[in-house]
């Protein structure tokens, strides 16, 4: 890294407070802004203070089941770019041979000239940038308060590369770098862990403030219920390993779909899983109900069309029965005073639960109640006749989707 002497860093200390970029990063005024809005905030007021970048691109460790990193890249004259690096059990060649690599090693930052004769191009990055015309590269560490470490990188493509000044103002500004994106970054990683274990509408529910025990919500929706079809006999003859690398499989299958088609999965429970499709204000309850059956239809297709090398030995093909209903339930927190639960109850939710059961006896994979068969929905049902449901005090006629 090079170096400012001391009057130069006193002269951009000095400076520091009529940037642009420093103000941006220091008052937020109250403004929840994402992360992309940062680094694009951050870069062009950087521009504005004279800095002649090219690229500014952020490094951030994520939280999501499929993702380990997330690169926010603002390029000049195109603005922000997010890309996802996927998650591995190894870590990749790329980024072995990484600059963040060695910032996650412990090297606070680096700098790589890519113009002239003395162009050092040792990273496929600095590779790519060189023949965009790209002329210095400098990589720094953005260090958080939870010692984590990430990483920030600054190019220009100006001949000469940057100036002593201009490296020695990055690291004035790295510190308020650190807090901004830090809070916004805990918030993503916050709402993320939420999504992934508890679904889209808790999530937004706990993050604005529902955190206590209270009476639900009542709300109109398509209630969604599988069930994968043999699972205890699998559970006594496979693994446990083996077991969980099925479910794996099976919920991919079911609740991708349910995703979709704008489903909200509310609990996997074993191996079976109860998803809502919310009937909103405005909103053609028929169009809900088709989104419902598509989600079912494609989920069922999945599973039939799962190659048998990616489930364990002995098993050959994964089938789940698939009930459909329409009603009103309640969602909201129930449990102990310091052990909630997220989920939905109501009559409607224990009778779709107990009408799947019936996919086994007759002899249909998707089965819909009378309400759903009722809906505008333009979907053809055939009656297979009145059933009595455990639990339920009345039976009930039960329809398939031809």
């Amino acid at each position: 890294m090079a170096a400012a002497d001391e009057s130069q860093g006193k002269l951009r200390l000095g400076a520091l407070g009529d940037s642009a970029a420093a103000h941006f990063l220091a008052d937020h005024r109250g403004e929840g802004l994402s992360i992309e809005a940062i680094v694009e905030g951050l870069a062009t007021r950087m521009v504005e203070d004279g800095v002649p970048l090219m690229r500014v691109s952020v490094n951030l460790s994520d939280y999501h089941p499929e993702v380990i990193g997330r690169s926010y890249a603002w390029i000049k004259g195109q603005g922000i770019e997010i890309t996802d690096r996927a998650f591995t059990p190894k870590r990749s060649e790329t980024y072995n041979e990484s600059p963040i690599k060695i910032i996650h090693d412990g090297a606070g930052g680096l700098r790589r000239k890519l113009e002239g004769p003395d162009a050092v191009l040792d990273f496929a990055v600095t590779r790519e940038l060189r023949e965009q015309g790209a002329t210095d590269y400098v990589g720094m560490a953005l260090d958080f308060s939870d010692t984590t470490r990430h990483f920030v990188s600054w190019t220009t493509d100006r001949s000469g590369g940057f100036s002593t000044d201009e490296i020695t103002f990055f690291d004035h500004v790295l510190p308020l770098m650190c807090m901004r994106l830090e809070l916004a970054h805990a918030r993503r990683i916050t709402e993320q862990l939420l999504t992934t274990y508890l679904g889209n509408d808790a999530t937004r529910r706990i993050m604005s403030g529902g955190i206590r025990r209270m009476p639900g919500e009542d709300i109109a929706a398509v209630i969604f219920y599988c069930d994968l079809r043999g699972f205890t006999r699998l559970t006594d003859t496979l693994p446990p390993s083996d077991v969980i690398a099925l479910l794996g499989e099976y919920y991919d299958a079911v609740a991708g779909p349910v995703r979709l088609h704008g489903g909200d999965v509310i609990k996997m429970i074993g191996d079976g899983m109860i998803a809502i499709f919310r009937i909103r204000d405005g909103v053609d309850a028929g169009r809900t109900a088709r989104e419902a059956v598509d989600a079912a239809r494609e989920a069922r297709a999945a599973l039939e069309s799962l190659p048998p090398e990616r489930l364990p030995d002995g098993v050959d093909r994964l089938a789940a029965g698939f009930a459909l209903h329409v009603g009103q339930v309640t969602f909201g927190n129930i449990g102990s005073r310091d052990r909630l639960d997220f989920t939905v109850i109501g009559p409607a939710v224990n009778e779709v639960s107990r009408i799947e059961p019936l996919t086994k006896v007759l002899g249909h994979s998707l089965l819909v109640t009378a309400d759903f068969a009722n809906l505008s929905s333009g979907i053809e049902t055939k009656s297979l006749g009145i059933h009595s449901l455990r639990g339920v005090r009345e039976p009930r006629e039960i329809f398939t989707i031809p």
